[in-house]
């Protein structure tokens, strides 16, 4: 009998040997298939507990497991309960990852001198630079736009410079952008209207912006394309970025919570959603945690998920592809469509324009990229990219 019972330890202790390491490898795959370490973690060690608890339950004499007993089912309930949280937590994260974030505009198929993409003049441009090139940065929607300026008018020999191509001419977002611009780091910007804050902090370094007004574009607002919500008026919009609407059977769509997404702080179409906020404040913009590798989780503005639930925002021309791809839909605002026409005859309500800016103290180079911009070819290049030229 004894002989039995030590037969039965060793096949318990073998058994937990096993276990632990198949709870290491299911922690590894736990982490590597995008798991958080928590939840990673706790499941593992869930199960070495509850074989434990079994192991010495089970090597007890019978007087002794009745008590043993119960503190087992107890510990197994709250163990049960924290590891069903965690598990329905995770399957909530899982679902929202799996629906990709809107990608960004892929910034190398339009770099000047190797894209095919990029707008061309009819006939040969009339102005050359060669030498005391200006340094441009702007918004990542208008990166094809001046990425062509610099394809028509600077010399083609930096297409085998790719590193001082890569300085001349950047794409930071429009926040950086700007930054760079008051550093001293950049000549011109390609840029809608500067923000509160950006303004500010040109007026605490006492210097003064220069804005060369080059384009109009519109501020679009979109939806999923299953979503029959197909126009908002502009009182709808701020009530829903307020956080007073918050389901789309209020402005006429299917029983669903309203999922709002917005953008970082100081890009350039958060600045123009404030502007339409005017005094209604926002509210708070959804997160997610975005793990930085093994040691770390950041929490960012989350980035636009299109769920059918969901709405977002952004400019015409930088939302066209998803529009192609059937991915969204745009709204139309006060029953007016995000179109070229309405951009003209300024119908569409929320149409601004987007500049060349600088901070006045412009080289003579610059003051020739600028001016040429503003002339018939500079309009022809601005109207093939996509965008409707200033009058």
């Amino acid at each position: 009998m004894k002989i039995h019972h030590n037969i039965w330890h060793i096949l318990l202790g073998l058994g937990l040997i096993a276990l632990v390491i198949a709870c290491f490898l299911l922690f590894i795959l736990l982490i590597f298939i995008g798991y958080n370490i928590l939840f990673s973690f706790i499941m593992p060690i869930s199960l070495i507990a509850l074989y434990i608890s079994l192991w010495i339950l089970f090597s007890l004499d019978a007087e002794d497991r009745r008590l043993i007993k119960g503190i087992a089912t107890l510990c197994a309930c709250i163990l049960g309960l924290g590891m069903t949280y965690v598990a329905i937590k995770e399957w909530r994260n899982a679902r929202y990852r799996a629906v990709a974030a809107v990608k960004e505009l892929e910034l190398r198929e339009y770099q000047p001198f190797y894209s095919d993409k990029l707008a061309v003049l009819e006939h040969p441009a009339d102005l050359q630079l060669k030498d005391n090139l200006p340094v441009l940065d702007g918004s990542t929607a208008l990166y094809p736009l001046y990425a062509a300026f610099v394809q028509t008018v600077y010399p083609p020999q930096l297409a085998q410079e790719y590193g001082e191509l890569n300085r001349l001419i950047q794409s930071s977002k429009t926040g950086t952008a700007y930054q760079r611009l008051l550093d001293g780091e950049v000549d011109i910007i390609f840029v809608p209207a500067p923000s509160k804050s950006h303004q500010a902090v040109a007026d605490s370094k006492g210097l003064q912006f220069q804005l060369y007004p080059i384009g109009q574009e519109a501020f679009v607002f979109f939806v999923h394309q299953s979503n029959p919500v197909n126009n908002l008026s502009i009182a709808q919009i701020q009530q829903i970025y307020a956080g007073n609407i918050k389901n789309w059977q209020e402005v006429g769509g299917n029983k669903e919570a309203i999922r709002a997404f917005q953008r970082p702080e100081n890009s350039g179409s958060q600045t123009a959603l404030q502007r339409i906020m005017g005094d209604i404040a926002l509210m708070k913009a959804p997160k997610e945690d975005i793990p930085t590798g093994m040691d770390g989780i950041i929490s960012q503005v989350a980035d636009y998920r299109n769920f059918p639930n969901a709405i977002g925002f952004s400019f015409l021309l930088y939302s066209s592809q998803l529009v192609q791809e059937k991915q969204i839909k745009r709204l139309s605002i006060n029953n007016i469509a995000p179109n070229h026409e309405n951009i003209r005859n300024k119908s569409y309500p929320f149409t601004y324009d987007f500049y060349a800016l600088t901070l006045g103290n412009e080289s003579r180079e610059t003051q020739q990229l600028i001016q040429w911009i503003q002339s018939p070819q500079g309009k022809e290049l601005i109207e093939k990219t996509g965008y409707v030229p200033v009058p």
